[in-house]
């Protein structure tokens, strides 16, 4: 009987996001982030094929990508390589987390196809040639292997340190019709880029697990590129200010997701039935921040 392997992978919300205007020798800009993963996952089913039947792929929804350029394909095809192993696995997504939303959906089925494949060998997950993999293949990858509270630098890829767990944190997600495509966002930024603010704030913040105070550092320099591009983020950023119990809100990653810090659960699932109703085309969600990242099944 083959081996299989079936996992959630989790969304990621970032409370701080400083993007710089330079970029590296790689091309890329130099990012603050510090992200959580919250309770909204995408499922990855992992299994072993017929010698010699090769890689296949197949996702619940067209995410604009051909197969071969998928980082989940790409994950499994560098990590098979790494690792002198056949490439004869099947890898099926069940998408639930919205693409070009900025909730780090392709980046975590990435991680969770390396999670998963791993386990099928008995390869430790802190191997660096895994690490190495996960850089090369996108910069939120590696902190989807192990997505404990963190703050990143480099291109996003690079821990500088870990913080608390902070589980339970009451989040409301609501997206608009459309979405941003993150090169998009970059190209947006470039045209008028900001100076990040330090981070310090929401790692004291994360640090001494206050919700009021995670609230009021949330910060993102890549908003208004994803506000420029989606109109509709600045509604829903506002909107979400608003209402009763909503402590902060701010777009997350490259947008257009925007996600609201909640006092209590009831509060952010009464203000996604309410932002479902009130405007046609608004994707709700209601979660809380989670300690654990994929979730082997």
């Amino acid at each position: 009987m083959s081996k299989e392997v079936l996992l959630k992978a989790p969304a990621k919300l970032n409370l701080h996001l400083g993007i710089h205007p330079r970029r590296d020798v790689r091309g890329y800009h130099r990012a603050d982030s510090l992200m959580v993963a919250v309770g909204l996952f995408d499922e990855v089913r992992i299994w072993e094929r017929a010698s010699g039947s090769g890689l296949s792929l197949s996702l619940s929804e067209d995410v604009g990508v051909p197969a071969e350029r998928n980082t989940v394909w790409v994950a499994a095809q560098r990590l098979c390589e790494a690792c002198n192993r056949p490439k004869d696995y099947a890898i099926d997504v069940r998408k639930a987390i919205p693409v070009q939303s900025g909730l780090g959906g392709s980046s975590s089925d990435a991680a969770g196809v390396i999670l998963g494949l791993c386990r099928l060998w008995g390869v430790d997950v802190g191997d660096r040639r895994v690490m190495d993999i996960a850089r090369s293949v996108g910069a939120d990858v590696p902190f989807f292997l192990r997505p404990r509270p963190s703050l990143l630098a480099g291109a996003g890829d690079v821990l500088e340190q870990t913080l608390p767990e902070i589980k339970g944190l009451p989040i409301v997600l609501v997206r608009p019709r459309d979405g941003v495509s993150t090169p998009a966002a970059y190209r947006a930024f470039d045209e008028a880029p900001i100076k990040p603010h330090s981070p310090e704030a929401m790692c004291r913040a994360v640090g001494q697990r206050d919700a009021a105070a995670i609230a009021a550092a949330l910060y993102n320099n890549l908003a208004l590129a994803a506000v420029r591009l989606v109109p509709a983020c600045a509604d829903v950023v506002s909107w979400l200010k608003m209402q009763p119990g909503v402590l902060g809100a701010q777009v997350t990653g490259s947008g257009s997701c925007t996600f609201g810090i909640c006092e209590r659960a009831d509060v952010a699932a009464e203000v996604a039935a309410r932002a479902y109703g009130l405007r046609e085309g608004w994707w709700t969600f209601a979660c809380e921040t989670v300690g654990l990242g994929a979730q082997f099944c």
